[in-house]
């Protein structure tokens, strides 16, 4: 609870890191099912050709959906959405996001999903392994926007056991 409460702080600097403590609600319930949820799908669908489609996407995803990676727009919308991860997946060989999550909280209010996880992939040029971590709002039962900050990870033993295969 104490690293829940000090990622919640850090998100929320003015919040003092008490208060942090008590607004932060472990990831349950429907809030998990729709973040989970959408990962779960997203793994599966970028083992395939025609995993990643516009109606996929809309399951789990707000028509004017926003995707932000390390404070920039990487996609808006369901059609840039779906068109961003097929890029993703045509110079890839395979990528997973690790789940469970290492970490994750539920906004007091349950609109914001907090996250940190892992991000494994495969290359042409070899493994690469990825930190995430950020944030989910939700609207209406799906996701509004997916805000995250990203850093590179060793592969093998000096890095994250998250990182090894």
């Amino acid at each position: 609870m104490y690293r829940t409460a000090l990622i919640a702080s850090l998100l929320a600097p003015s919040m003092p890191l008490q208060a942090a403590a008590a607004s932060a609600i472990p990831i349950s319930g429907a809030q998990a099912n729709v973040l989970t949820g959408m990962f779960e799908w997203w793994n599966e669908a970028i083992q395939h050709p025609d995993g990643f489609t516009e109606a996929g996407f809309a399951r789990w995803f707000t028509d004017d959906a926003r995707l932000v990676i390390n404070g920039k727009l990487s996609a808006q919308g369901i059609p840039a959405l779906t068109a961003h991860f097929r890029r993703i997946q045509a110079r890839t060989d395979s990528v997973r996001i690790v789940l469970p999550f290492r970490d994750g909280f539920v906004s007091a209010d349950g609109r914001r999903i907090f996250t940190y996880h892992f991000i494994r992939s495969l290359s042409p040029n070899g493994p690469v392994c990825m930190r995430a971590m950020g944030y989910a709002d939700l609207r209406d039962g799906r996701i509004a926007t997916i805000h995250l900050t990203r850093a590179e990870e060793p592969v093998g033993p000096e890095g994250d056991p998250a990182c090894r295969a």
